[in-house]
C-alpha cells in the first residue's frame, strides 16, 4: 500500500522559471521511498549553440541555496540514470524554503532574448565566411568593404515545396547567358510556407501557388527583376493586390504558377492545372468584353500573364499545327489592352514598367537583314499574290533585322533576350492575315525568327516552341521554298547555343566573347535601354495623361526608290547566301 505523504511535503512542486522538481512516491519491498524526477525546460535556440550563455537561461549559480536544496553528489551515489534521491524535509524547512524561493524570484532580474533578424537569403560570400549578411542588393555591406563580387543565390521554383518523396525532381539545365530567367541554385533558398490563407483562395494549394509566384515565378516576366526595386514591387505586391480585387487576374496567377511548377516536374494534378487555365481564359475574355475601369489594372497585368498561359498549347501532344500564328494574336492582345485603357490609367496603375521594351532603329536594323530574305521581298513581281504586301513584308524584315543587329553587335545579353521575347509586340497588324493564310514568305520569316527563340532556353514558357514550329513550317511550304529554309533546318539539328548563333549570323568564327565583358562595360543597358516605345520602336512617354513622342519622328514608309535600291544591292550580292 502506498502511503500518502503529501501533507508533509507542501513543497512537492518546487518551481523556478527554468527548473521544475517533481518528487514522486514509489514503493519498494522494504519501505516507501521518494524518487525525484527533474525536468529542465531550456529555451530553444536556432543559432549556433556555442553562443549560448548560461545567464540567458535564467539560472543562477547559487540556485541550490535559493531553493534550500542541498545535493550531495558523488560517484557512488549518482549514476547516468539520474540524481540521488532527496531526503524528506521537515515542515519548518518547507516553510523556510517557500519563503526563500518567493523572495529570490521577486528580486531576480528578467533576462530577455536579444532580438535579432536571421539572414536566410544572404550572399554566397557571407555564407561561406559564416557571417550575417545585410542582404542589400546588388552588393551587401560586407562585400563592398572587402571589395568582393557579391553573388546572391536564388532557388528554382522553390523545389522543396511540392516535392514528393516518390517523385524524382529533374531541374532544368542552366544557361549562363539568359538573364530573363536568372540561373537558379536549386535548394539554396529555404523558406517557410505561408500560415495565413486569405478567403479569396480556395485551399492551401492555392495559397502555395500564390506564394510560389511571389517568391520565384515572377522572375520570368521582366529582365529587370532583382535589379529594379520598382519592378520587383510591381510583380510581387501590386500585381497580387489587383488579383485580390479582380478574380480573373487571380485565376491567371494560379494558371501561370501551376504550369511553371509542372515544367519543373512538381506533382501538380493535371486536372487542377487545366481548370486554372480554363478559368483564366474565360475570365480574361469577359474582362475585355466588359471593359470595367475598375478592372483596368488587373486587365493590364493579365494581358502579360496570358502570354505564358497560352504557350502551354505548344507543349501539348495534340496541339494545333502552326500554333505560332495564333500565339501572335495573343501577343497583339497586349496592344489591344493598352488601347482600351487610357494612358493615365496605365500610368496610375504602376504597371507600365512591365511593358518596357528596347527602342528599335529601323533604319539601322534594315542593314542587318540577310540578303536572301531581303531579295525574297524585293524580287516580288507584278501579278504575284504578294505584290500588294511588299511594305508589310519589308517592315517585318526590319524588325527581324533588329535581332540580327543585337546579336552581331553585342552577343548574348539580356537586351537580346528581351528583343526576342517581345518581338511579336512590334509586328504589323497586316502581317497576321498573311500568316493565317500560310503565305510562304510569311512562314519563311517566322522560321528565321524561331531560330532566335532557341537562344532563350531558360524562359520556361518559351520551351518547346522553336523546334516544333520550324518542323511544321518546313513541312507546310514544301520544296519550292526549301532554299530559304536552309538555316532553320540546320538550327533544328543543333542544341548548342553558340553553334546556333554561328548559323544565324553565318559566321563559323563568331564567338560569344563579348558576353565576358558585358557586365563590366554594358551591364547598364539593362537599366537604361528598356523604355516605353511604340510599335515602331520609337520612345514615347505619358504626359498629362496622353501619349507623346520624346523625339521628332521621321516617316518609316519604304519608297519605291528605296525598294529598287535594295533590289539592286541584293542583285549585285549573292542573293542566295543563307542568313
Amino acid at each position: 500500500m502506498i502511503n500518502d505523504y503529501s501533507h508533509l511535503y507542501p513543497c512537492r512542486h518546487l518551481t523556478s522559471p527554468m527548473i521544475s522538481c517533481f518528487v514522486s512516491p514509489t514503493t519498494t519491498k522494504d519501505s516507501t521511498a521518494f524518487q525525484p524526477c527533474y525536468k529542465v525546460d531550456l529555451p530553444r535556440y536556432s543559432d549556433d549553440m556555442d553562443q549560448v550563455n548560461i545567464k540567458d537561461f535564467g539560472i543562477d549559480h547559487d540556485l541550490n541555496v535559493k531553493l534550500d536544496l542541498e545535493f550531495d553528489v558523488n560517484d557512488s551515489a549518482v549514476d547516468d540514470a539520474g540524481l540521488k534521491p532527496l531526503e524528506p524535509l521537515t515542515e519548518s524547512d518547507t516553510s523556510t524554503s517557500r519563503h526563500t524561493r518567493e523572495n529570490s524570484e521577486l528580486h531576480k532580474a528578467y533576462h530577455t532574448k536579444r532580438p535579432h533578424k536571421k539572414s536566410r537569403a544572404g550572399c554566397q560570400q557571407c555564407k561561406k565566411r559564416k557571417v550575417k549578411c545585410d542582404e542589400v542588393r546588388p552588393t551587401c555591406k560586407a562585400c563592398r568593404l572587402r571589395k568582393e563580387n557579391c553573388i546572391y543565390p536564388t532557388a528554382q521554383a522553390s523545389d522543396s515545396l511540392f516535392v514528393d518523396a516518390k517523385t524524382p525532381y529533374a531541374p532544368p539545365s542552366p544557361s549562363p547567358s539568359s538573364s530573363a530567367s536568372p540561373s537558379r541554385d536549386v535548394g539554396s533558398l529555404v523558406v517557410s510556407e505561408p500560415l495565413y490563407r486569405p478567403h479569396q483562395l480556395g485551399d492551401n494549394t492555392d495559397m502555395r501557388m500564390l506564394w510560389f509566384f511571389t517568391t520565384q515565378g515572377y522572375h520570368f516576366f521582366s529582365i529587370q527583376t532583382g535589379r529594379s526595386t520598382i519592378v520587383d514591387h510591381v510583380l510581387q505586391v501590386k500585381l497580387v493586390q489587383y488579383a485580390f480585387e479582380s478574380p480573373f487576374l487571380m485565376d491567371c496567377l494560379m494558371a501561370v504558377s501551376s504550369l511553371h511548377l509542372q515544367s519543373v516536374h512538381q506533382p501538380i494534378p493535371p486536372q487542377r492545372a487545366l481548370a486554372y487555365r480554363a478559368k483564366a481564359f474565360e475570365g480574361y475574355r469577359r474582362a475585355i468584353e466588359n471593359a470595367d475601369p475598375h478592372d483596368f489594372p488587373a486587365l493590364i497585368g493579365a494581358s502579360l500573364l496570358m502570354i505564358a498561359v497560352s504557350s502551354q498549347m505548344f507543349r501539348e501532344p495534340d496541339g494545333k499545327p502552326l500554333y505560332i500564328i495564333d500565339w501572335m494574336k495573343v501577343w497583339r492582345g497586349i496592344g489591344l489592352i493598352v488601347e482600351i485603357v487610357s494612358p493615365r490609367a496605365l500610368q496610375d496603375s504602376g504597371m507600365a514598367v512591365l511593358f518596357y521594351r528596347p527602342p528599335v532603329n529601323l533604319g539601322k536594323a534594315s542593314a542587318y537583314i540577310p540578303n536572301n530574305l531581303l531579295f525574297m521581298v524585293a524580287s516580288i513581281q507584278a501579278g504575284d499574290a504578294d505584290n500588294g504586301h511588299k511594305q508589310t513584308y519589308y517592315d517585318m524584315l526590319k524588325y527581324l533585322g533588329s535581332l540580327y543587329q543585337e546579336l552581331k553587335d553585342h552577343g548574348f545579353n539580356p537586351i537580346l533576350d528581351l528583343r526576342i521575347v517581345s518581338f511579336f509586340t512590334f509586328i504589323p497588324k497586316t502581317f497576321i492575315p498573311l500568316a493565317q493564310e500560310h503565305r510562304p514568305r510569311a512562314l519563311v520569316i517566322l522560321a528565321h525568327y524561331l531560330c532566335f527563340v532557341k537562344l532563350c532556353p531558360d524562359v520556361w514558357w518559351m520551351e518547346g516552341i522553336a523546334d516544333r514550329e520550324m518542323q511544321q513550317i518546313v513541312k507546310e511550304i514544301g520544296q519550292e521554298w526549301a532554299h530559304l529554309l536552309r538555316v532553320p533546318q540546320m538550327v533544328l539539328k543543333s542544341q548548342n547555343k553558340v553553334e546556333i548563333a554561328q548559323l544565324i549570323v553565318d559566321n563559323r568564327d563568331w564567338t560569344p566573347a563579348e558576353m565576358e565583358q558585358y557586365e563590366k562595360k554594358q551591364g547598364h543597358r539593362v537599366d537604361t535601354d528598356p523604355k516605353l516605345v511604340d510599335n515602331e520602336g520609337i520612345e514615347i512617354e505619358i504626359f498629362e495623361g496622353e501619349w507623346r513622342y520624346k523625339t521628332i519622328i521621321k516617316s518609316k514608309e519604304l519608297t519605291d526608290e528605296e525598294l529598287n535600291d535594295a533590289l539592286e544591292e541584293c542583285s549585285g550580292a549573292k542573293a542566295s547566301t543563307p542568313s
